[in-house]
């Protein structure tokens, strides 16, 4: 209860005050700081349990597994799949195998992820979803794509999470008519009412496959809307070109009382470097810190540097650039291509 909570200095007094500590408790605690991403602090309690003499059991090796894979430890990985082998753990135990699958295909080894999935016997949608997440993180769209297909000819119901990576393989490889057929199937099953993520990936999908009013018409039927929504069909018109539409898309979403983030800030002073608009950028370079409180990345201050640059404005670029509380090579290079242009 604790460790689910996220208390584990709690979790961890009261584990260490029990009279007595068997697989199930120790498990319980590397399974919570698993989940939450606190992969040192599993494998610190998976040691420590062995040194008491505990054995693991297939829940704790999952969960180590999904340590591992956070880390991108495959030879760590590798060592727990021959232990969870060689004691016959894998054996109808859908769930050990998928750990086995998603750490495989968070390390990169995408051909060992395949080949442990193809040896189970009963797969799910979270087994399915662990091979389709790995080849979409891996850039292979389409063997993402043709794995979503496998599945469904299977009997396979996709769930959210499918299609959240189905839309962004979609996106990566510019297969509308494919991500049309998902968008289809979405709203059969009435998930754009309920997962603000599915619709995020969906607006997503359309501005990089250039239907931007598709995903713009998307956008307004949300049911509700949030800054990564607003920020996916922002740099659609921005990529495309169509500055205005995505100043006025920047506009509007602060109208609904969205707040631009890092990214919403980065993509529209792009925007005002290309159309030449040097108060305006300077304005949304000065909001950043004073009014949403975001600290300007590099990549910020080169945008503002080129601006300048672009406009003829070379003192107030050196400024900016000698005012940098870092500097690097794409900074100065802003600056030095301008100067280089100019003559």
């Amino acid at each position: 209860m604790y460790a689910k909570c996220g208390d584990f200095s709690k979790a961890q007094d009261v584990l260490q005050n029990l009279p007595f500590r068997d697989v199930v408790s120790w498990s319980a605690l590397i399974a919570g700081y698993a989940k939450e991403g606190q992969a040192e602090q599993a494998l610190k309690c998976f040691h420590r349990m062995q040194h008491e003499g505990i054995c693991p059991n297939a829940v704790t090796y999952a969960c180590i597994l999904k340590a591992y894979a956070a880390l991108g430890a495959l030879n760590e990985g590798k060592k727990i799949h021959d232990v969870v082998k060689n004691q016959g753990l894998l054996q109808n135990n859908v769930e050990l195998g998928t750990a086995l699958v998603d750490m495989y295909a968070k390390c990169g080894a995408l051909s060992k992820a395949k080949c442990v999935f193809d040896s189970i016997l009963h797969r799910d949608v979270v087994c399915w979803n662990a091979l389709i997440v790995g080849y979409m993180h891996d850039g292979q769209g389409e063997r993402a794509l043709a794995c979503f297909k496998r599945m469904k000819h299977d009997g396979i119901t996709p769930n959210a999470t499918t299609y959240e990576c189905m839309l962004k393989a979609c996106a990566s490889i510019d297969a509308c008519d494919e991500g049309q057929k998902i968008h289809d199937e979405i709203e059969r099953q009435g998930l754009l009412e309920v997962d603000i993520m599915v619709g995020n990936a969906l607006v997503d999908m359309y501005a990089k496959c250039g239907k931007l009013s598709k995903a713009q018409e998307v956008l307004h039927q949300l049911p509700f809307r949030d800054v990564v929504s607003w920020n996916a069909l922002i740099t659609g018109f921005a990529q495309g070109g169509l500055g205005e539409q995505a100043l006025s898309c920047f506009e509007k979403m602060q109208s609904e009382g969205i707040s631009p983030d890092a990214v919403s800030f980065l993509c529209i002073l792009n925007v005002c470097s290309h159309l030449g608009l040097v108060d305006k950028g300077y304005e949304y370079f000065v909001n950043m810190t004073t009014k949403y409180g975001i600290i300007p990345n590099s990549k910020c201050f080169t945008c503002i540097i080129d601006l300048y640059t672009k406009c003829g404005d070379f003192s107030n670029a050196q400024d900016v650039l000698q005012n940098l509380p870092f500097r690097d090579v794409v900074s100065w290079s802003a600056l030095i291509a301008r100067y280089a242009k100019e003559g």
